[in-house]
This record gives structure tokens, sequence and C-alpha cells, in this order.
């Protein structure tokens, strides 16, 4: 076992050897369960360059928590963009090669409580963009698994819509300038093309994983850095308990980016990345509350 270093491993999963990076915080000594945290990388990118991306490990460190960066399938090493997670969108390249990445991560997830001291009641899954979109697929086949989930600039898939009943609470963010995943549906359907299709939109998204919520308190948040143009809009959907059941951060002129990453997110192309937010506190913060 390595502490304190992000480590690579591999696991065999159905004859594919899988890898992963992972971080155990300094403190842990095997006595005391400590939360899990997966965090999925988006389509074309790794879990190393993900790792730097949200700086999870940095957050695990302080905080005490496992974190784990699972690495997607390569499927066409010609291709840079067909290493993505199957969320199930029939024209991802890992769903026509029927890429098993539920299986992957179940295998991963009991072979990391087999070795660990894990709480249970403390489990939570995040991504960016694919990555995002593959922890929705998570969290509705792997039911009662994750304490909550969160996304960013990756919607649910519209095919999943129907099977949110048991959905764990929810962080979304997005921003409303992504040139790579439409905002919302009226984006989708305007003479602009996106490079993907077949999700909801960021709000549409936020409601409908929050159908049991019977009103919303809306606040704009107080600019981090008045040389940004970004500003961000929070919205919480909240149960008939005060309880939050989806807090959605709307970010006002942010592109296809980590809010809180580092200022140049390549391709640039991708747009500007708000710094009026640390989207990895915030979550890790918000997950807190969802113990």
């Amino acid at each position: 076992m390595q502490k304190g270093k992000l480590t690579k491993e591999t696991i065999n999963i159905q004859g594919l050897e899988r890898s992963f990076l992972y971080y155990v915080p300094t403190s842990y000594d095997g006595n005391h369960a400590l939360p899990l945290l997966l965090s999925f990388h988006g389509a074309g990118s790794s879990a190393e360059h993900h790792s730097r991306l949200t700086k999870f490990h940095e957050l695990a460190e302080r905080e005490n928590f496992f974190v784990i960066y699972p690495e997607a399938t390569h499927v066409n090493e010609s291709d840079p963009f067909s290493k993505r997670w199957n969320e199930g969108l029939k024209d991802n390249p890992a769903y026509i090669a029927k890429i098993d990445d539920v299986s992957f991560v179940q295998a991963l997830m009991s072979k990391w409580q087999n070795s660990y001291s894990v709480d249970k009641q403390r489990i939570y899954t995040t991504g960016f963009s694919n990555g995002s979109s593959f922890s929705f697929r998570l969290a509705i086949e792997c039911p009662n698994t994750f304490t909550a989930i969160a996304g960013v600039a990756g919607p649910l898939p519209k095919h999943l819509q129907s099977n949110i009943e048991a959905f764990p609470p929810l962080i979304f963010i997005m921003g409303d300038a992504d040139p790579v995943v439409p905002f919302s549906a009226a984006d989708a359907a305007g003479e602009k093309s996106f490079v993907i299709s077949g999700l909801l939109g960021a709000r549409e998204c936020a409601e409908i994983v929050a159908y049991r919520s019977n009103h919303t308190k809306t606040e704009r948040l107080s600019p981090l850095e008045l040389q940004d143009p970004t500003r961000i809009e929070q919205t919480k959907y909240m149960g008939q308990d005060e309880t939050t059941l989806v807090t959605f951060y709307h970010v006002k002129g942010g592109g296809h980016t980590w809010p809180g990453g580092p200022k140049v997110q390549s391709p640039a192309s991708n747009g500007k990345v708000s710094q009026q937010m640390d989207a990895s506190k915030v979550i890790w913060d918000t997950f807190k509350q969802w113990m």
C-alpha cells in the first residue's frame, strides 16, 4: 500500500487489464473507515490528466478520504476521442465495442473494500464530461451504492431519464457557453453543431433528477475574481423536509471546462475556465453534508 502518493495499479476484468490511479491519505491507519470518492475523466482524456484537473487527491490528504481515478478503455488507438466511458449512447465507441465499464467499477470497488477500511455510508462518484454522464449511469445501475454524485459538463443521457426513482442527491455544474455539449435543448436545436448529442440539457437534467422537489432556492454567488467575466448562479431543488435533492450551478459564460481548475485547459477552443468557484472543493464540501 502506498500512502501519500498518487499510485497506478491494474485489475483484470473479463480478460481485459484495466488501470486506475489511487490515493490513500498519509493519516490512514486502517483502524477508522474513510469515505471513498471515484472520479472519472472525460472523453479522450486520462486518469493522470483528470487528477491534475481536479486535484481531488490534494483535498483527500487534507480531508482524509480515499480517491480513485479509473482509466477508460482506448477502443481505437488511432482515434484519441475513442477513449470513453460507456454511458450507453449508441454512437459511443465503448458502447459499440461492448465495454462493460459498470462491471469494471463494481469489481474495482469490491477490490478496494476488501483491501481498505471504507465507510460504505460515504461512497461518492463524480466526473467531467463523458465521465460525468457515466457517473449518472453508475448511480442508476448500482442503486444504494453511492451516497451522492456530482457531475461537471456531462448531463444525464436521455435514454436513462425514466430510471431515476432511487437517484441519490446530485450536484451538477455546467457552463452555458459550452461548445462541446449543448447546455440546453434550444442550443442543441440551433444552428451550431456540437460534438456530443443524446444528453439532456443542464437545467432539464437537474429538474428530472429532482422530480420530488416542491420548491427551489436560487441565488447569484458573489464573484471571487472581479477580472473573471463568468458568474455563477446556484439553484437548490428542495424536498418536503427541506433536504436538498439537487444543487445546480449555472456557470454563466463558462465553457467545457472544470471551474477552479487550471486557468488554461486544453483545448483552448473549449472555452472559458471560471475561477468564480473551486468545483472540486464545492463538490467535496457538499458531499460532506450528505453523510
